[in-house]
């Protein structure tokens, strides 16, 4: 039993860790329509597919140009509310 103490901290520590953020189920790992569910949330309230191509554009942020229809665009307000998304 003595030898297990040492390890004690180690174990809740383990307990402890941050999880990986998960993403926020019903949303697919491309743009598409179903992104138009996050209108009216807030952006700290979802997390998005690892992989999906994303930008977050504040009011005054200047977008480049490029296009990329796999690319989720989404427009927030200055405390973080989507306004619109749209793939491009």
């Amino acid at each position: 039993m003595r030898l297990l103490l040492p390890f004690l901290p180690l174990a809740l520590l383990a307990a402890c860790a941050p999880t990986a953020p998960t993403a926020t189920p019903g949303l697919p790992n491309r743009c598409g329509p179903e992104y138009d569910i996050l209108v009216g949330r807030n952006i700290g309230e979802f997390t998005l597919p690892p992989g999906l191509a994303h930008r977050v554009a504040q009011p005054g942020a200047t977008l480049t140009e490029d296009h990329n229809p796999a690319r989720l665009n989404i427009f927030v307000d200055d405390k973080g509310w989507v306004q619109k998304v749209e793939c491009w």
